[in-house]
């Protein structure tokens, strides 16, 4: 016995890690979804919604990851290893990265705003001027084509 570990040994090893990893991809992906909502606020309703389109996707990338690394074989480790790989980032990573992006994110929607009422009046006006110079070109128009 050399003290290599066997193939079968690392092979797990390995899917408890990508397992690990996809359950912390998957909060970072239901972390989109509560900036989103810290953002624009919406009510149940549309929440239930987002949150089962959510956990749908979660069942069907656990099943293709489940299909695709362990030839469809339901293991358990797997299971708790997305598990925890989700507990691990919701606990550690997800508390300031979404109150980082939120602030950031509303930050920007207060620069856009601003620059909108900036440059949205003189806008305004142009297009009201353009549009009443609209009319008298169209009915300039009318009064030339009824001539004809």
């Amino acid at each position: 016995m050399n003290g290599a570990v066997s193939e079968t040994i690392a092979g797990e090893g390995s899917l408890l890690l990508a397992s690990l990893c996809f359950g912390a991809a998957l909060m970072m992906l239901y972390d989109i979804v509560r900036i989103f909502r810290n953002i624009v606020k919406h009510g149940t309703i549309l929440m239930a919604v987002e949150d089962i389109l959510y956990w749908l996707l979660c069942a069907v990338g656990i099943f293709a990851m489940l299909y695709q690394e362990n030839d469809g074989l339901l293991r358990w480790f797997v299971l708790g290893g997305v598990a925890v790989g989700m507990l691990l980032e919701n606990s550690l990573v997800s508390p300031f990265v979404i109150r980082i992006f939120v602030r950031v994110i509303r930050a920007w929607l207060k620069i856009i705003q601003k620059m909108l009422r900036f440059f949205g009046r003189p806008l305004k006006k142009l297009c009201l001027f353009f549009r009443k110079e609209l009319k008298k070109i169209r009915k300039a128009i009318k009064i030339g084509l009824k001539r004809i």
